[in-house]
């Protein structure tokens, strides 16, 4: 297994973990809360800090472990992050295209913000899930 294919998991696992938590919390409290008392903002930022604190401390592991794959790169790997992207691409479009419908009904800006949060994270997993799947298809 490749020092990519290894970041790619832990990528896809804290994106999982942060963020499920996340949405999770924010699905529960716009339960019972109008979206326009929601105070968001502080929850966003509170996940990103978790999220880079994994994804960095999961990368400085895995190059400790394995410090000659930490900088290898070559042709295969390019090639997978390249078609791994593009579907990511393709989330992303899609779920930026829905912010601005959302935005075009003037919805809260609760649901435009989570909303392309949503299409961000969704984006992301896309992207690194399926370079997974290409790295064991093609080991």
């Amino acid at each position: 297994m490749s020092f990519q294919e290894k970041s790619a998991i832990f990528i896809v696992g804290s994106l999982v973990v942060v963020y499920g938590a996340y949405f999770a919390l924010i699905g529960r409290i716009s339960a019972v809360t109008p979206a326009v008392e929601i105070a968001y903002k502080p929850l966003l930022i509170l996940a990103v800090v978790p999220l880079a604190l994994l994804v960095a401390f999961s990368h400085i592991v895995l190059a400790i472990l394995h410090p000659k794959e930490a900088n290898a790169y070559d042709e295969r790997d390019r090639l997978i992050t390249l078609r791994a992207e593009r579907l990511g691409g393709y989330v992303l479009a899609v779920g930026v295209f829905t912010g601005l419908v959302l935005a075009m009904i003037e919805l809260r800006p609760f649901y435009i913000a989570n909303a392309l949060l949503l299409a961000w994270v969704l984006a992301e997993i896309t992207d690194n899930a399926a370079k997974i799947v290409f790295y064991r298809r093609e080991a």
